[in-house]
């Protein structure tokens, strides 16, 4: 049986390989074709009409009036006047027209084939270096592909997305879709994993399964990168808490827990109300602006946060999101006054002063 399979997956590459030798060739020779008929028309046709037709008096003129009859545009400043000058161009044009059609089809079909493999997902590989793979699907990972793409698009940051579907989830060309299987190394090096700068690894949701199943493929995943780039930042989501620790010793460096963040947050929410909005605001910020935090110190003690509030707004063009106390977040509570050792989180374009980055 191993040998069939070997065999049949021989026989496939071998035809293959021989079909795209043969596609190439066939272009070669219908440009080669072509070239020789525009050329060597355009010196039949100079000697056709030299001496006869004034306005050929070279063999620039003669092509010139090759290439735009075959182009369809007939400008007729350069037209043949004998008898053996419009025999030649007739020539060129039955066998250079059907040339030049035979040769853009050609490359109109290698194109096409070229995009459906793209939408498919089924590029040979990624070049790019430097950029963002995503590794999985879920529900969620729209809403990731979506800010990373108004976060990278500025800065020119390839996102690459690889996932089992049988076609690319995001309608977007800046995002190159990629079938395949995040815990494969052959997909993983279609990916380029190892010239990424970050991996994000979701809870990969579209082959089924139980979360610890799901989970498991995250660990796989992201020991199979860690192996092929030490180096890169891998953000990852996981589904049941006894999970995070097998990602920590993957070497995942930000780990979602997902399930017990939300449960958490809507609980705490309830306890200090408000939460839900500072946190949806420090993630849900515009593309070019970014959080910062500030250490309460200076003219800042004992200003209310409403006061502090206004200032930033006027002289830095910030938004206070919250002030981190000892006792956790004041988010909307205007009237608390600032104390050493609070921390304001605010927002905006540059860093305002006083603000660590």
């Amino acid at each position: 049986m191993d040998k069939e399979r070997f065999g049949a997956r021989l026989s496939f590459r071998r035809e293959s390989l021989r079909y795209g030798v043969l596609t190439k060739r066939a272009g070669f020779l219908l440009f080669a074709n072509l070239c020789t008929i525009i050329f060597l028309g355009s010196l039949l046709e100079f000697l056709m009409e030299r001496g006869s037709n004034p306005a050929i008096h070279s063999y620039w003129n003669a092509l010139y009036m090759v290439i735009i009859t075959l182009a369809t545009v007939g400008y007729g400043d350069v037209v043949p006047v004998t008898g053996g000058g419009r025999v030649t161009i007739i020539i060129i044009l039955l066998f250079g027209v059907v040339t030049l059609s035979a040769f853009i089809t050609l490359l109109a079909t290698r194109r096409a084939k070229k995009t459906r493999r793209r939408y498919a997902g089924l590029q040979d590989i990624i070049k790019s270096k430097g950029h963002i793979v995503v590794c999985g699907w879920n529900p969620r990972g729209r809403y990731v592909i979506n800010r990373l793409k108004d976060e990278l698009e500025k800065k020119h940051t390839q996102i690459v997305l690889l996932c089992d579907l049988e076609e690319n989830p995001v309608e977007d060309d800046y995002v190159f879709f990629l079938r395949g299987n995040p815990v494969s190394e052959a997909d993983l090096q279609r990916a380029n994993v190892a010239e990424a700068r970050t991996a994000i690894l979701l809870a990969d949701e579209s082959k089924g399964g139980s979360s610890g199943d799901v989970d498991a493929r995250t660990v796989l995943t992201a020991l199979t990168i860690r192996d092929f780039n030490p180096e890169v930042k891998m953000t990852a989501e996981v589904l049941g808490p006894e999970n995070v620790h097998h990602l920590m010793l993957a070497g995942v460096g930000e780990i979602l827990d997902t399930n017990s963040f939300l449960g958490n947050l809507i609980a705490r929410s309830a306890l200090r109300y408000g939460l839900i909005n500072t946190v949806s605001d420090m993630v849900a910020r515009e593309a070019d602006t970014h959080v910062f935090t500030i250490p309460a110190g200076g003219d800042m003690l004992g200003k209310t946060r409403q006061e502090i509030e206004d200032e930033m707004r006027l002289k830095h063009s910030a938004r206070m999101l919250a002030i981190a106390t000892v006792e956790g977040f004041r988010s909307y509570d205007q009237d608390y006054r600032v104390v050493e050792g609070d921390n304001l989180l605010v927002i905006a374009e540059e860093p305002p002063p006083g603000a660590i980055t």
